[in-house]
């Protein structure tokens, strides 16, 4: 357990890459615009500061900037200016090399990081700003200049990737990695405009790509706009500016599958999210926090209907789909009595009267159910409700929905009675956002709202608790920021243990404690259960009242269920194919909760096997390290009972990982001293 006196220094011990060497300092930005008095000021003078002689040259490889050789020399820098560097003719002038080695900072202004390779690299321009480096000077970029600075290069050759594209089918993505260029973090792939572009789906599926490609791995690196990451020489890199870095990293239990013309699948990688003041060591992999960080205490994961169905989608073409909420619905409603409630506004009625003539069109007894003031308290509305064999919310306003259906009023009685009692329940669009017990409101309400602090956090009707969920994730640009950066603010206000975004098209059945998905883009699934630190950004736009709203969330696990598979969320057992079927694992082996759970200072671990087959059984701890190998050898079919004692490890949760038969099972047992 992680109390708050030593919040203040957070170490995370995880087996990483070696980073950047000794010489001299990395500055990454993730984009965005700098200006005087703004987020920028204290990073881009950390850069000028890092600069031994305070020279700092600003490199393009196609236009000037009438901008930055200016604003370099008000934060502190003696001398600044531009260098343009158009062909790879100019790149091997030796009157360009010298003029570079004349400055001790350089920074690479951003657009298109494959003209920087391909006009750069091999040169002297390359081995010039190596030359700066080497000797102690500082090497930054933004945006494309960022990206290019990685051992580990998305170079874009051939076109941007979408991360809806590198989700429905990374193969054919256009994936393109350079590993030969600068490379002063070696070890790292670096992102950029990672939530205003809602990125971090894409560096997931990038770190898998380089990792079948090279056969080694790499921590993904993804900086927001408007937010820097400075790495020290001794590789240690701090947060600076309005937004997150994020970092990805895989882990022992990470299993992914990448295959042609098909969907990604993630289990298990490893994710933190860092705000101002954090940093991370690109070294070791160790995590300090800002005094401003807070333990995080999830809120347990629990549903209080036996099948909630969830539909990212925003449009009734996209509900009534194949794989939309609707026609799954329908699927099930053969031989029920009663008709499908549909819950919504009255005074947005728009989405219930979509799904009321859907339903029309296909024969289904429906009946409008609209809630406003007086509904909440009318007997005849809650017996209406319980005359329901099924629900879908449509238009049900976020932050109206937990008083219309208060738990202590008739309406709310007798909704919560039905759910429980085993009738479906679908959430449409938004209404996805009112399902927990707390969910995110005014993501639409502003292009810029999660940037000037315009969402609100709203109490949901806790049909699901201890889970964030977030819909159409890349339905429309303009809104992916606040949509993927909602997920994670709303986590940490409500402490939730899951977060799950959903895609336009896309949808999510939670039943028996498994979350099953549906469509062309996989569910992405944020796994806090042992997350321990959080923070929010603290840097509050010019002219605005409230920071930016995402979060730093130390020690959670991230994946991507693709359709066809599900994820148990009540164990760390991870993805399994539906077409298995549940008994396809255990037909091999089964892995048996330990007894006494929780534990003090032993326990017995239990499992069978069907087959001779390997046996390997091991424990890790929240952090991912292996902390006992248990067996490790050949058994035959047969009961087991595996005696495990812990009188030198601290309280707290642990993961024990069977391998056997082919397969991998976990499970979590808790240490209480």
């Amino acid at each position: 357990m992680i109390h708050c006196r030593i919040l203040l220094i957070l170490t995370l011990i995880i087996v990483t890459q070696p980073t950047v060497s000794s010489q001299g300092s990395v500055f990454f930005v993730g984009g965005g615009s700098e200006d005087h008095g703004d987020w920028s000021d204290v990073p881009y003078g950390w850069l000028v500061q890092r600069a031994p002689n305070k020279k700092v040259l600003v490199m393009h490889y196609s236009t000037n900037s009438s901008f930055m050789p200016g604003y370099f020399t008000s934060l502190g820098a003696l001398s600044s200016t531009n260098l343009v560097i158009s062909s790879a003719a100019m790149a091997n002038d030796s009157a360009n090399y010298r003029t570079i080695l004349e400055y001790d900072g350089i920074f690479l202004r951003g657009g298109d990081q494959w003209q920087y390779i391909s006009k750069w690299k091999g040169t002297l321009v390359e081995q010039a700003i190596m030359e700066v480096f080497q000797r102690g000077g500082v090497v930054g970029g933004t945006s494309a200049g960022e990206a290019v600075l990685s051992g580990v290069i998305f170079d874009a050759r051939t076109a941007s990737v979408s991360p809806r594209t590198a989700l429905q089918n990374p193969l054919g993505a256009g994936i393109t990695l350079t590993t030969d260029f600068l490379g002063f973090v070696p070890g790292v792939l670096a992102d950029n405009h990672f939530y205003e572009r809602g990125r971090i789906a894409r560096l997931m599926a990038m770190l898998a790509f380089h990792k079948t490609q090279s056969g080694t791995e790499a921590a993904g690196i993804g900086v927001d706009a408007n937010t820097a990451f400075g790495i020290a020489p001794d590789g240690v890199g701090t947060v600076m500016g309005s937004g997150t870095v994020t970092v990805l990293r895989f882990a022992p239990s990470t299993v992914y599958t990448l295959q042609t013309s098909a969907p990604f699948s993630l289990r298990n990688m490893r994710l933190d999210q860092l705000t101002a003041g954090f940093t991370y060591d690109t070294k070791t992999g160790n995590i300090t926090a800002p005094s401003a960080a807070f333990p995080y205490t999830p809120v347990p994961f629990a549903q209080h209907s036996p099948r909630i169905m969830m539909d990212g989608g925003g449009r009734i073409s996209e509900w009534a789909s194949a794989s939309g909420g609707l026609k799954r619905l329908q699927s099930l409603l053969s031989g029920s009595s009663g008709p499908v409630g549909i819950i919504g506004s009255s005074s947005t009625p728009s989405a219930s009267a979509s799904v009321d003539s859907c339903l029309a069109v296909w024969n289904v007894p429906r009946l409008l159910l609209p809630a406003d003031e007086s509904s909440r308290t009318s007997q005849s509305y809650a017996d209406a409700v319980n005359g329901c064999s099924a629900y879908i919310f449509a238009g049900l306003n976020p932050d109206s929905a937990a008083r219309l259906f208060d738990a202590s009023l008739p309406a709310g009685q007798a909704l919560r009675s039905a759910l429980a009692a085993g009738r479906p329940a679908l959430f449409l669009a938004n209404d996805l956002l009112a399902a927990g017990d707390t969910g995110v409101a005014k993501i639409e309400s502003h292009i810029y709202a999660a940037y000037y602090g315009y969402m609100t956090l709203v109490k949901g009707l806790g049909i699901v608790n201890g889970m964030t969920v977030v819909p159409r994730l890349f339905e429309n640009s303009d809104y992916t920021d606040n949509r993927a950066s909602a997920l994670f603010w709303g986590m940490a206000s409500g402490r939730s243990s899951y977060g799950v975004m959903l895609d336009a098209g896309s949808s999510a059945d939670i039943r028996g404690g498994n979350l099953y998905a549906f469509g062309a883009t996989p569910a992405v699934v944020v796994d806090a259960r042992n997350a321990h630190t959080a923070a929010y950004p603290s840097w509050i736009d010019p002219g605005k009242s409230k920071p930016r709203q995402n979060a730093a969330l130390i020690g959670a696990f991230i994946h991507a269920v693709r359709p066809g598979d599900s994820l148990s969320l009540l164990s760390v057992s991870g993805v399994r194919k539906r077409d298995e079927g549940r008994s396809a694992v255990p037909e091999r082996f089964r892995l048996h909760q330990n007894v006494p759970n929780p534990f003090n200072p032993s326990t017995t671990i239990g499992y069978q096997l069907s087959v001779t087959t390997p046996v390997r059984l091991r424990v890790f701890d929240s952090l991912g390290r292996e902390v006992a190998e248990l067996v490790n050898g050949v058994q035959r079919e047969g009961r087991y009972d595996v005696r495990f004692s812990a009188p030198h490890l601290s309280s707290g949760p642990y993961v024990y990982m069977l391998s056997a038969a082919g397969a991998v099972q976990s499970r979590v047992m808790h240490l209480v001293k």
